[in-house]
């Protein structure tokens, strides 16, 4: 039986869909139910399911987001409204780029500042391009649940052991320390400053050292 693994992960970007709105009214629940192209925009028009706010406010906030372009409400069923909103050009849309690295979106919904997307793929390495993807974006990445097909949710205080080399334990724990892996903290240019070696270098360490750390958390269940 093929493999499949499953990831529950939030991502936040002050560009995100809907970043300003999400911020301003917080306990809205905000679900993506479907992309479709914009006939005259480059940017994908979104379906919105919303509930849990007061729609007033809502709409209020979305006329004033930066990363909508224009939006409209398309259905009212009293507790829940579907709006359609074309996204801004500047506004860092993940996915359509996670069906182009292979990963399917079973669910997207908003998470506080951010986005809580339940991922399926057959391939873990297609999880380790989103994260570098992200890294790439300054996306904060939060990988919540992991896991492989049938199995447990991998807790996340469970200490996970990789196969890292000494050198490469001692550049993740200095990019730890700075911050590298924090929204706003040290950049790739200052770790390297720090140990340093060529920021190409470091890239080439962190491509490394990202592959064994998710490879450690299949590891177990793989044949």
């Amino acid at each position: 039986m093929p493999q499949s693994f499953i990831a529950e992960v939030v991502l936040t970007h002050p560009n995100a869909p809907l970043a300003a709105t999400l911020e301003a009214v917080p306990h809205a629940t905000i679900t993506e139910e479907s992309i479709r192209p914009a006939p005259t925009a480059d940017e994908p028009a979104v379906f919105y399911r919303v509930t849990d706010v007061a729609f007033h406010a809502f709409e209020t906030e979305l006329a004033r987001d930066h990363t909508v372009a224009e939006w409209t409400q398309t259905m009212d069923f009293g507790d829940t409204r579907m709006y359609r909103v074309q996204l801004g050009p500047a506004t860092i849309f993940v996915s359509p780029t996670l069906y182009e690295l292979g990963i399917h979106v079973v669910n997207s919904e908003s998470a506080d500042l951010g986005w809580r997307f339940w991922l399926e793929t057959g391939d873990r390495n297609h999880l380790s391009a989103l994260w570098d993807y992200c890294r790439e974006k300054d996306i904060q990445f939060e990988l919540e649940v992991l896991r492989n097909s049938g199995a447990q949710p991998m807790n996340e205080q469970v200490r996970i052991k990789a196969a890292l080399t000494d050198r490469q334990q001692q550049i993740a724990q200095v990019a730890t320390r700075m911050g590298y892996y924090e929204k706003g903290g040290a950049s790739a240019k200052d770790v390297a400053a720090e140990l340093d070696i060529a920021p190409s270098t470091l890239s080439t360490h962190l491509r490394r050292i990202n592959a064994t750390v998710f490879d450690s958390l299949f590891a177990a269940e793989l044949d």
